[in-house]
Formats: C-alpha cells, structure tokens, sequence
C-alpha cells in the first residue's frame, strides 16, 4: 500500500514537472537599455515573447513601473495583447521617446508581462497557471551629441558610361549602396565615401573620384539603406574599386568592390546630370545665364529712364 502510494504521487510530480515545462515562457532579451539617448531622442527595442508550448492562446498584460518616467514608455502592441497558439516567438516592442526638458540622468526602473488565458475562462480539466517575465529598464539621458554608424552591407549595381551632350561631358553615375545602421543620438550619414578605381587587376591606379550631393541621414538608433552617387569618367569596361566610407575623418569601412561599366544606353538606369558636370563645364552653363540677365535688367533700367 504504501508503496502504491509513493509510485502515485511520484507519477503526479511527473505530470506537474512536465505541464510546468510545457509552460514555459521567457522573454529575449531581458532588459530595455540605452546610455546614449538625449534630448528629443526616440528609440525602439524589440523584445521576443517565447513560450515552450503555445497550445492555446494566451493574454499578455504589460506594467510599466520606470518611476518618473512611465509616459515615456509605450509597447507599439498595446498594454494587453493575444499570444496566439502556435506560435512560440512573439515580437513586442517598447518605444521610448524623451521629451525635450527631461533630466540628464539614469533611469532605471522595470517592465513586467503577465500571461494567462485568453478569455480568462479556463478550459475544462486543465490547470490555470498564471506566468510572467522582467524586464529590466535601465537608461541614460545625456547632455552630448553622438554621431557615430556601422556599415553593415554594401553593394554596386552596374551603370553606364558617361557621354557628351554638345560640349558638355555627363559622366556616368557609381550608385553605392550601404546598410547603415546608426549607433549614435542624432542623424548620421558619410561624410564621404571614396572610391579608388584600378584596372580589372588592381595594379593601375586609373581614377579617384569622391561621391557627389548629400547622402540621406539615418534616424538616431535605426538602420536602413542609403545611397552614395560617384561620377566616372571611365569608359565601358570591367575594374577594380577600392573604396573608403567616412564618418568626418573617420574610415568606417574600408573594402575592394567590382564595377562593371556598360556602353552608354545599355540600361535604362539615369546617369548624372548638371551635379556631375565638371566646374568649367558648369560655369560654361552658369556665366552666359548670368550675363543675359545683367543685359536684361541693364536694358529694362534704360527703357524706364527713358
């Protein structure tokens, strides 16, 4: 007898260790950080919801308790969102957004998610078990501006060559592509991107050409893809790029690309156009423009006298 006993609730501990693991749920990563956020900044982090086995669905209730500072938080989801069954890594994310008159200090504080049934009924025969997770909250407001990015991906499309319109020399039009992803507390771009052109066997140095106009800025803490415009003179062909991206006089990515140069019309894709003129071609447009209107007004000012 006693033994039978002893089996049955070894066999009921059994059961409640595994409905306990199939339970499970965690979140990744556990804390909401940042050190470097500023006036006005706004930042996003994405936290994944896991459970071990999301047989049913479940209802996420989210608390913020960051004191002093809880309006600065939002979850883009909602404070009470379904973790569908199914599915075992659920996204969430928290928005902070610091106004401009808070306090250059730490914050710290701390985001709780409890989960539990859906419709807040339980099925019958199951067990109601109410699980949670912590996130740890721990930013900084600071009084200094950060400019700094990552290049994590670069590419080149092909491109056609330059060619002459009149006097005019249009050069062809490098479009550089990087994945830049800014680490710093304001709007960052390159400063510079550099390309180094050789022959196809990167031994003859034929031409050195910076990029032209101004590359689109990345929003403080995000990532996304900009474009670096270079103009060539090059003709059709296949080289070697060795090529250097700045951050003021700092080489955030150094690397050797190839570019393929096309005969001029081959792609559809616009090559470059007043921007890409040389000065003395440029001040050959400007100069006869300025002049003709200094003749226009010269001439109006001496009809009106008359």
């Amino acid at each position: 007898m006693k033994f039978f006993r002893v089996t049955i609730g070894t066999f009921a501990l059994f059961l409640m260790l595994v409905n306990s693991v199939q339970a499970g749920f965690g979140v990744t990563p556990p804390y909401v950080t940042n050190v470097s956020l500023t006036r006005n900044s706004v930042y996003d982090q994405t936290i994944y919801l896991v459970r071990s086995d999301p047989t049913t669905d479940l209802k996420a209730t989210i608390s913020i308790d960051v004191p002093g500072i809880n309006d600065w938080f939002t979850i883009k989801e909602g404070t009470v969102f379904t973790l569908p069954s199914g599915v075992q890594k659920i996204p969430m994310t928290v928005h902070v957004a610091v106004p401009a008159n808070a306090d250059f200090k730490q914050y710290k504080g701390n985001i709780r998610i409890k989960t539990g049934p859906s419709d807040d009924k339980v099925t019958e025969g199951a067990v109601s078990i109410s699980l949670g997770a912590q996130l740890d909250v721990d930013i900084s407001v600071i009084d200094k501006e950060i400019k700094d990015f990552k290049v994590r991906k670069i590419g080149i499309s092909d491109l056609n060559e330059g060619h002459k319109f009149g006097w005019l020399y249009f050069p062809g039009k490098i479009r550089f592509e990087m994945l830049i992803e800014n680490n710093g507390n304001v709007p960052v771009a390159p400063s510079d991107v550099v390309f180094k052109i050789y022959d196809k066997t990167g031994n003859v140095l034929l031409e050195e050409t910076h990029k032209k106009g101004k590359i689109t800025d990345v929003a403080p803490f995000k990532t996304d893809t900009v474009f670096a415009e270079l103009p060539t003179k090059l003709p059709a062909g296949s080289y070697l790029a060795r090529f250097e991206v700045y951050n003021e006089k700092e080489v955030k990515l150094n690397g050797e690309v190839n570019v393929s140069i096309l005969p001029y019309g081959t792609l559809q894709a616009a090559g470059f156009g007043f921007l890409g003129l040389s000065l003395a071609h440029k001040l050959s447009i400007i100069i006869p423009i300025i002049v003709f209107f200094v003749l226009c007004i010269l001439i109006f000012i001496r009809i009106r006298r008359r």
